[in-house]
């Protein structure tokens, strides 16, 4: 167990190490009457246990006028950790407005802790909360910055902050990119003119007009680790590593002088990473999607693998994968506009260049995971299934069908059913209108004995699809019984 005083370990600093440790337990809040529980999974927050009556599900949702009182009395009545399992089994209204008060009543308990001025914090490394207990927040760093915004008491504030001689920097490994956390325009520029290591004190000078922001930013970069505070006794000297240039010229002689189409198509392949996808492409900013498939189909006709010695194969490879992923994001609408959207962060001088080109390369990576995974789960594979779609919600979290697939493939050993429950509701708190995912959980839970809950999935299913068939089926199944 660890224990904190929250007058000398603030409340945000506590949550930082739960985050960026991705630790999983339970953390324990007492100041006064004051006594909460906050329940974590893998530096998600989970769950938000209470012993005040005013902070129960029940009592929030009679106060939202969601239910009348008389029909929260068995809401009221269970243990606290299976308040938000009984509401969802309860299928009082339809799973979208489910999750969004449960997040709603979570966020409610979860942002005046960061206030707190006093009292004492307990951590206990445990097993996490089963996935039917907890509450899936769609972004557990947004409800932390919410969390911080909300201080105004100035000790807290100055508390939080920490020794102010020491030095921060960006911290371009964080697993937070910069650019998802909600920030408002001006925080967001309070957050980019960090560039280079330098004392807390000095960096809030530069905001003399918006001090109070600036200190509320700087606590927030730090709690979800995208500032990190300079250790100036453990950074080691670069090492020189020679291996990729001796690999470049042994390939160099395998090829030969004479060969200077494969000697381009090299020299192409290791010029990739400084290209974005228009230059890769060779086309405009503005080009028309009819333009950008003339070019993929131009450029693939270039490095059919088949006209080329093997020695550069990998290179072509290499250039055939980034060609596809240029394709993949340029040719669909919404994922240009995001692509385009960081392009002028970055040609604006936001220094987000190497984010961009990492972010990239982990979707690219968890779309052909996801693709792959597929192919393996049609064969019978489920456990290689299991591995690549486990890297695919890594790096891309929001992908819903990959949390949808996962849980397919969990669900097919009796000894995963718990994590296939959580990877679809993983899946609906992305996506809380994707019948096929609330089938599969309500049939997951029809398998657990869970009739109830099972039920409520289906009935869900019938509000988004009326004439939904397998919804029909399997109600009139558990009606027969």
């Amino acid at each position: 167990m660890n224990l904190e005083r929250i007058e000398v370990t603030p409340f945000a600093a506590i949550v930082g190490d739960i985050l960026q440790g991705r630790r999983t337990g339970s953390l324990t809040i007492a100041h006064g009457p004051l006594r909460k529980t906050l329940y974590w999974s893998q530096g998600e927050l989970a769950l938000i246990t209470s012993a005040s009556p005013e902070d129960s599900l029940a009592e929030f949702v009679v106060r939202r006028g969601v239910i009348p009182g008389d029909r929260a009395l068995a809401l009221a009545s269970v243990d606290p950790t299976d308040a938000a399992a009984a509401f969802h089994e309860a299928g009082l209204v339809d799973m979208s407005t489910r999750q969004t008060l449960l997040r709603e009543w979570m966020t409610q308990q979860f942002v005046p802790l960061f206030s707190l001025d006093e009292g004492t914090a307990a951590f206990n490394d445990d097993h996490a909360i089963e996935p039917e207990k907890r509450v899936f927040l769609q972004s557990t760093p947004a409800v932390v910055l919410d969390g911080i915004r909300a201080i105004t008491n100035g000790l807290v504030l100055r508390r939080s902050l920490g020794d102010l001689k020491r030095e921060i920097e960006p911290e371009r490994g964080a697993g937070n990119v910069l650019d998802t956390i909600p920030l408002s325009d001006a925080e967001r520029k309070i957050a980019d003119a960090l560039r280079e290591p330098q004392p807390i004190e000095t960096f809030l000078k530069h905001f003399t007009n918006d001090s109070v922001m600036a200190a509320r930013v700087v606590i927030a970069m730090m709690t979800l680790g995208l500032f990190s505070i300079v250790d100036h006794s453990s950074r080691p000297a670069p090492a020189a590593d020679a291996s990729d240039m001796q690999r470049d010229l042994e390939l160099l002689a395998a090829i030969g002088s004479n060969d200077q189409r494969s000697l381009r198509a090299v020299a192409f392949s290791r010029r990739m990473a400084s290209l974005d996808h228009y230059q890769l492409l060779d086309i405009p900013r503005a080009a028309a999607r009819g333009q950008i498939a003339l070019s993929v189909e131009e450029k693939k006709r270039q490095y059919v693998e088949a006209t080329y010695p093997p020695v550069v194969k990998e290179a072509l490879a290499a250039i055939n994968r980034r060609i596809d992923e240029a394709a993949a994001t340029l040719e669909h609408p919404a994922r240009r506009q995001a692509y385009d959207k960081l392009l002028e962060q970055r040609s604006a001088g936001r220094g987000a260049g190497d984010d961009i080109e990492r972010r990239q390369a982990q979707r690219s990576i968890a779309n052909q995971n996801f693709q792959r995974a597929r192919e393996l789960s049609a064969t019978g594979d489920y456990y290689g299934a299991i591995v690549l779609l486990k890297q695919a919600v890594t790096f891309a979290p929001d992908h819903a069908e990959a949390w949808h697939l996962l849980g397919a493939c969990q669900e097919r050993n009796p000894k995963w059913r718990r994590e296939a429950a959580e990877s679809f509701q993983r899946a609906l708190s992305l996506d809380p209108n994707s019948v096929d995912a609330l089938i599969s959980l309500g049939d997951l839970y029809r398998t657990q004995g869970l009739i109830s809950r099972a039920q409520s999935c289906y009935e869900d299913v019938l509000k988004i699809s009326a004439e939904n068939a397998q919804a029909k089926s399997r109600l009139a199944a558990i009606a027969k019984k």
